[in-house]
């Protein structure tokens, strides 16, 4: 059985995720999310949408409204030449925002351009709370009563206040502040690429472009560096042909600490930023160095939508392990990338988030031990951990560390079916 009262810290899709679940089966939530402002920036960052979100989404979405567009196809190019692989891959792809939106419409009725007209709750629907501004600096467990008690402070006041709750979920992100006050083990890195990335509207590209990037996800590979690219629904929840954006990610090589990457993580203001430049504030004069080194090797269509973005931004790409999942006699429970931050490559942040939202549901209904689930959470991070650096690697060029971490793969599958075996 579900439990009765449940503190989640952090309030994006991972948080959501789990927060609708509990809400659809009676629980009465609370959130609480640092970021202030009513309308969290997503950037239009898009995302892989996995069978677990989609599973999750048939169940509890009240809202009706398309999260993702689906496609067939994964292409690859090579340098200017437009296709050189093309297999059928049935994936869905959305955009952070939108996917975000819905996920608030039904859990605390946000209006947004998405869903203006939120579902309203059901009548076998848990008390739900979605707090903004409030940064959590502490945790304590009282063991006798079997409560965890969050302690907060509002980012605009400075307000100090706290609440209690039989199961506290964080799902605070890859810098997770839970994870920190929990002491949890925690290998942490940068990866020794960046992620430029930007949306482009249907609208400012030509036809051909628009069809060259329909309907896959495609690879555009220019030795030591690659893109990745593919359609994604507005914020606003558009998936209708002619009002799509399209999707890039470019991997590129940077050494930390460089004068590169000061550069590059400089704003047009003059600020240094530690993790990601936002959308705006890119140094225009850096973006268009970039763009004026490299676009002479794309393909016609890519070096069209990139060089049409109207508003890029840059991310550093980041790697986040920690093998302890819960604490506190499992009433503490780290999810999503608060648990284990994965490369970006394959998009699948949010499905790693849903499995946890699904295992965390087979506990309370006595299927698996808490045991058991952390160590299938495990087991599934270390797996993506490795498949994102092959994924990697392999556009990169980096054969070798490809190489390693497909025998690092293969050994952990193997233990793990030993171990079965075993059983």
């Amino acid at each position: 059985m579900a439990p009765q009262k449940v503190i989640i810290i952090g309030g994006s899709v991972a948080g959501l995720l789990q927060g609708l679940q509990l809400k659809r089966q009676g629980s009465h939530v609370t959130v609480l999310e640092q970021d202030p402002s009513k309308d969290r920036a997503s950037h239009e960052s898009g995302v892989s949408i996995g069978k677990t979100v989609v599973s999750i989404l048939d169940k509890y979405d009240a809202t009706g409204r398309p999260a993702a567009i689906p496609a067939e196809y994964m292409s690859a190019a090579w340098r200017r030449r437009l296709r050189v692989a093309n297999t059928t891959w049935h994936h869905n792809m959305s955009n952070w925002g939108t996917l975000y939106l819905i996920l608030r419409a039904n859990f605390d009725g946000l209006k947004s351009g998405c869903v203006p007209n939120p579902p309203e709750p059901k009548p076998t629907d848990g008390k739900v709370e979605y707090h903004s501004g409030k940064q959590v600096y502490g945790v304590s467990y009282d063991k006798d009563e079997g409560l965890v008690t969050v302690s907060y402070s509002d980012v605009t006041t400075g307000e100090k206040d706290s609440v209690s709750a039989e199961m506290v979920i964080a799902a605070d992100g890859v810098h997770s502040t839970v994870r920190s006050l929990m002491q949890a083990p925690t290998r942490k890195e940068y990866s020794g690429y960046i992620g430029w990335r930007g949306t482009v509207p249907e609208r400012l590209l030509s036809k051909s472009t628009i069809e060259y990037f329909s309907n896959r996800l495609n690879f555009s590979l220019l030795g030591g560096h690659y893109f990745i690219s593919y359609l994604i629904p507005t914020e606003a929840g558009h998936v209708e042909p002619g009002k799509r954006l399209i999707n890039w990610v470019w991997y590129y090589v940077v050494p930390d600490g460089s004068p590169e990457m000061e550069a590059i993580f400089t704003d047009v203001n003059g600020k240094v930023h530690p993790n990601t430049v936002p959308q705006g504030l890119v140094n225009p004069d850096v973006w268009k160095a970039q763009l004026a080194r490299w676009s002479s090797t794309m393909t016609t269509p890519l070096a069209e939508l990139v060089s049409n973005t109207p508003k890029p931004f840059v991310t550093k790409v980041i790697e986040a392990q920690t093998t302890t999942a819960s604490f506190y006699d499992g009433r503490l429970v780290l999810v999503g990338d608060a648990f284990t931050g994965f490369r970006s490559h394959l998009g699948w942040a949010s499905e790693q988030a849903a499995r946890h939202a699904v295992s965390l549901d087979k506990v309370w209904r006595g299927e698996i031990t808490m045991k058991q689930r952390d160590e299938e959470a495990v087991l599934y991070a270390q797996r993506f951990i490795y498949l994102n650096r092959m994924m990697g690697f392999s556009g990169l060029g980096w054969m070798l560390s490809f190489l390693r971490n497909a025998l690092a793969y293969v050994w952990v599958m193997f233990r793990h079916y030993i171990g079965v075996l075993l059983a």
